[in-house]
């Protein structure tokens, strides 16, 4: 065996060594996974997941139109219900 083919597997059974205590390990009573999963859901609130993925999407449709030569479509609207009632009110404000 050479020397790439023997790193590769030594990298190998680290990694998949490291993803099973990941997964059932004991740290405090629990398993790094779930102590991951705690500190994500007290740090992430659900609109902040809601804006990166309506950008995710919208980059998703910019790159499809990109590649089926859609130039002809009308732009599509990007901006939130909320963030057009915050520029009505603030147009309102300045009549």
């Amino acid at each position: 065996m050479s020397v790439n083919a023997l790193k590769f597997i030594v990298w190998t059974c680290c990694a998949v060594g490291l993803g099973v205590f990941l997964a059932s390990g004991k740290v405090d009573g629990r398993t790094p996974l779930n102590h991951m999963e705690r500190a994500w859901s007290r740090s992430v609130s659900p609109s902040t997941v809601d804006r990166l993925k309506d950008g995710l999407e919208d980059a998703y449709e910019d790159a499809k139109d990109a590649v089926a030569g859609n130039k002809d479509s009308s732009p599509r609207e990007r901006i939130s219900a909320e963030d057009r009632e915050a520029v009505n009110r603030i147009i309102a404000q300045k009549k």
